[in-house]
């Protein structure tokens, strides 16, 4: 009896993580390295002026100097240990050195200073429904984490009804938690109606699409992420698995090709490259795919799986 193939879905077909957003967004034309100049020369002046070190360490934060921003975050709640914006921004610093535990804690110390710091409330449901999607992966229970992550969400949104990157935040926890795509849609949507326009928000939601099998508006989202980014790798895998599933195989094709040459998880689109010459009845080609996905990762199973089915069909052939 021959074998199913596996279609491979895991590692092509993934919501985005989205960025937690800061305490304040800068104007479009914020010059940091003016502001730093200035906040350095009022520092001068008024050295223990935790509001300029915070401001300066958000100027140092737009720059990606993180050491400087951190030193700046930390001498602020020095200065004023009640300071909670500064604690939040100091917060996202931690996050994006990868210092997950010390930015939960500093967004904890924001939420318990100021109840109702919407931003800090928005920045700790993320990381928390970061960590619950993690941890799943590995085997966890994680609906705990997942209710804690949607709750503290949940709350930035009645705090900030008109709070996008909340909406967009709470719509990308419910994607990763199983069973709520529903809801990951109607985040997303409200997010995208209050003037979230990324490519990211409309790789999501077209993902939740794509699982609750509303495979046309998931084909509109992917392919207006990729109008807004053309570069996003991610997206062309996802775009080829919809092609796919409709038997357009030489549009998936040209898909997981374009998503093989921008460097996008190359181990899971080889493997659907594979299955797409699978199928067309090219038995050689979709071998050298599924052996060119062991390239970079020996141990991929879809691909290992879906190699010996089609050496199985090739000898059938003969």
């Amino acid at each position: 009896m021959l074998k199913k193939f596996s279609r491979i879905i895991a590692g092509g077909f993934l919501a985005m993580s989205l960025l937690a957003a800061p305490v304040f967004a800068a104007p479009m034309n914020f010059d940091a390295d003016s502001a730093i100049a200035q906040y350095t020369q009022k520092l001068q002046s008024e050295p223990n002026n935790a509001v300029v070190y915070n401001n300066r360490g958000y100027a140092y934060k737009l720059k990606k100097d993180y050491e400087r921003a951190l030193a700046d975050f930390s001498r602020a709640v020095e200065l004023d240990p009640n300071y909670s914006d500064a604690y939040n921004n100091r917060g996202t610093v931690f996050e994006s050195l990868s210092r997950f535990d010390d930015a939960y804690n500093d967004y904890t110390r924001a939420v318990e200073i100021n109840p109702g710091n919407a931003v800090a409330l928005n920045n700790r449901g993320l990381l928390t429904g970061k960590m619950a999607d993690y941890k799943e992966k590995s085997g966890v229970d994680t609906s705990a984490i997942y209710n804690r992550a949607i709750a503290d969400l949940t709350r930035a949104i009645e705090l900030n009804p008109n709070y996008a990157e909340a909406y967009q935040n709470r719509g990308v926890v419910y994607s990763w938690e199983g069973g709520q795509d529903r809801l990951a849609i109607a985040d997303l949507t409200r997010a995208i109606e209050l003037g979230v326009k990324n490519a990211q928000i409309f790789s999501t939601r077209g993902s939740s699409y794509k699982i609750v099998g509303e495979l046309d508006s998931a084909l509109a989202d992917f392919n207006t992420a990729i109008s807004i980014d053309p570069n996003y790798g991610a997206i062309y895998n996802n775009r080829g698995l919809i092609y796919f599933e409709r038997k357009d195989y030489q549009r998936a094709i040209d898909d997981f090709k374009k998503a093989i040459e921008l460097g996008v998880n190359l181990s899971a689109a080889f493997t659907n490259l594979g299955l797409c010459y699978y199928q067309l009845g090219d038995y050689d080609t979709a071998i050298d795919c599924y052996n060119r996905a062991l390239s970079n990762n020996q141990n991929f199973q879809p691909a290992i799986q879906n190699m010996q089915v089609a050496y199985e069909a090739k000898a059938r052939r003969r």
